[in-house]
């Protein structure tokens, strides 16, 4: 069976496990991994990604969600996660979807949870109705809703709101009757909500302004505002002036203003709740930390940013720009970082440097742990200027590791001061393209690298680090990341697939035919699909030879869509989606070939490192087998199955 760029899938029969198997399979995994000396399996995932409750989906998925936390329910079973890495969460805009291009500091109004706005603890401010009749009105194919985000219905356009925003505004009015009733629920919550606002102040407040001037102005470009508000938080505007200006601002906006922190308290409580939530079972959450900021963040910090100072990369493949990539991202002025004292003493950090340890500080009370997204422009900046007929690389002297070291007195200050950044699951950094070299050698086996095996054409695989001296501890690898194409078409691609497998030989001397499986459904396949499958399947293995790994979830559920095709404008990007029934769609994916078959890729890492372990290989085998079966699809119906007498193999591991 070939897959395709289709959006939606037919759904074939996969045999799920009973709930009696689970547990041994369960076993089963912690024991392999053990074997294979695994350290930390980790599933990206976004917000859009993220499978909606049934009768609840309004166009996109939320982190924040019980659908989200029992999906993790279901991938800490399966694929034994022991950690989840969330993409940036910030801000984001109808003309521009991309979560790299949000906030810092604001959580995206667009990834609260609805369904949770119908409880208690949130003063009941919404409806189940509310939500379902939005659901159900949904003008466009519901079953492609399930694979592929709307944000159009979602947030709307830049002339009309969408129903998040509908949603939200009426649970704000319901919010106030409650006030205006004296609702013992609606007062808790409104103690939290002042609570909020007086802990969080210093962002909320130009964050809340910002988009208010935008509204009054009509653009969000500051630079075409009156001089008093495009410099109201610069060291240009004298104190008094600025103060008189925000009370003012204030006054005439107070009701919308309070509307604006509203929605960012909800969407603060919810990440609070979903973290201890995911914690409890475990698994630790990173997050995605963005290198640039927001226009909203860069006018409330204006004397921390040079004009006409941008991010950017080296690229002989643009030479219409110069040999520069042009990413339009505002740079940090570097003369005002400043640095950390002795014993962690900030008082000598610039106003950049105060920036970063604010940024960073809010990071570290969000998630356990930060990937550092270009994490050389941090260390080694490139970086560019726009003139009025090119674009010129301006040389900036290399900030070396003071960075790092505001990130780490910013982390110990939440985190506790024997919070260890150098930890192996504290900070991951981002270093691809021949720009880090210097970053990689300064901060190599002290902070994780993450790298792709994509990219293995290049010999950037596991052995290939481990042979320039890379510890197993200290990097992540996975096939692809969000700017990768899905390994269902990297394996499409001949090429490139050609190269990989003569990698994987090299490094592992094995016989490719040795990977695949002894079942009908597998040996039924024609000689093209079986070695198509065999691919997927080494390409599997190799990422679980070491110590540390991650996978997205287009690739865990067999997905030709990819996430982003970066630099490129496409109406897919940021958009594929897990559909409600990801159970049934995981193991339908799995018995026709397709997806991450977490036993058959451990029993081929198993055989790539050449571990003898003949019982566990059986067993690791068997499941594999099994689940490469069709059958009943759901844990539930394998229950009834089993209950008949229906099912051909029972798995049993006692370890």
């Amino acid at each position: 069976m070939r897959v395709t760029n289709s959006t939606v899938y037919t759904p074939g029969f996969g045999r799920a496990f009973t709930t009696d198997e689970k547990q041994h399979y369960k076993q089963l995994i912690k024991d392999s991994q053990k074997a294979l000396r695994l350290r930390d399996t980790t599933a990206i995932v976004f917000d859009f990604n993220v499978p909606s409750e049934k009768g609840y989906n309004i166009g996109i998925g939320s982190t924040f969600s019980d659908s989200m936390l029992n999906f993790t329910d279901f991938m800490q079973t399966m694929i034994g996660i022991s950690s989840v890495q969330l993409e940036p969460q910030g801000q984001i805009s109808p003309s521009n979807t991309s979560p790299y291009s949000g906030t810092n500091f604001a959580l995206g109004e667009h990834i609260i949870d609805l369904k949770k706005l119908t409880r208690f603890e949130y003063a009941q401010i919404l409806s189940d109705e509310d939500i379902q009749e939005v659901s159900n009105k949904y003008p466009g194919n519901k079953e492609k809703l399930e694979y592929k985000t709307d944000y159009n219905y979602v947030i709307g356009s830049e002339t009309r709101f969408g129903n998040q925003e509908k949603l939200l505004k009426k649970a704000y009015r319901n919010f106030g009757f409650g006030m205006s009733i004296y609702d013992l629920d609606t007062a808790k919550l409104d103690y939290d909500f002042q609570q909020f606002k007086e802990k969080n102040n210093f962002w909320l407040e130009p964050e809340t302004l910002f988009k208010i001037l935008t509204e009054e102005y009509g653009t969000d470009n500051f630079e075409e505002w009156r001089d008093e508000d495009k410099n109201l938080y610069s060291e240009t505007i004298p104190e008094s002036i600025r103060k008189n200006r925000i009370d003012e601002l204030n006054s005439d906006y107070k009701e919308l203003l309070e509307y604006e922190k509203f929605k960012q308290f909800l969407a603060d409580k919810q990440q609070n709740e979903s973290k201890k939530e995911i914690n409890s079972r475990n698994i630790k959450l990173y997050g995605d930390c963005l290198l640039g900021f927001a226009k909203s963040e860069i006018w409330a910090n204006k004397d921390c940013f040079k004009e006409n100072l941008f991010y950017g990369g080296p690229d002989e493949n643009c030479p219409e720009t110069n040999d520069i990539q042009i990413w339009g991202l505002n740079a940090l002025d570097y003369s005002k970082l400043g640095e950390i004292g002795k014993d962690g003493d900030t008082s000598k950090l610039g106003a950049a440097g105060k920036l970063l340890y604010r940024k960073y500080e809010k990071f570290f009370q969000r998630y356990d742990g930060l990937r550092m997204d270009a994490a050389w422009q941090f260390v080694t900046p490139f970086l560019y200027t726009e003139t009025e007929d090119d674009f010129e690389k301006v040389d900036v002297p290399d900030v070396n590791n003071r960075i790092l070291d505001i990130l780490s007195r910013a982390a110990k200050n939440v985190m506790g001061r024997n919070f260890d950044i150098s930890n192996p699951s504290s900070v991951m950094l981002e270093l691809v393209g021949t720009y880090a070299d210097k970053s990689k050698e300064l901060t190599k086996n002290t902070y994780p690298h993450l790298f792709s095996t994509s990219y293995a054409e290049y010999n950037e695989t596991p052995e290939k680090f481990k042979k320039i001296g890379y510890h197993q501890n200290k990097f992540y690898i996975g096939i692809g990341n969000h700017d990768n194409d899905s390994l269902v078409n990297l394996a499409l691609d001949e090429d490139k697939k050609t190269k990989h497998i003569e990698g994987l030989k090299e490094d592992f001397n094995i016989d490719m035919s040795k990977l695949g499986y002894k079942t009908e459904e597998y040996t039924n396949q024609s000689a093209e699909d079986k070695a198509l499958e065999d691919f997927r399947n080494a390409k599997f293995a190799e990422i679980f030879t070491t110590a540390k790994q991650f996978f997205t979830m287009p690739d865990m559920f067999g997905m030709a869509q990819r996430i982003n095709i970066s630099g490129k404008e496409s109406p897919d990007n940021w958009r594929v989606r897990i559909p409600s029934n990801y159970e049934e769609f995981y193991f339908s994916q799995l018995s026709n070939g397709y997806g991450l078959n977490v036993p058959k890729a451990y029993e081929n890492a198993l055989y790539m490192k050449h571990i003898d372990n003949p019982q566990l290989t059986k067993k690791l085998a068997e499941a594999a087998e099994i689940l490469r079966q069709k059958g009943p699809n759901t844990e539930q119906a394998a229950n009834e199955a089993m209950k008949n007498g229906e099912l051909k193999n029972k798995f049993i591991y006692k370890a």
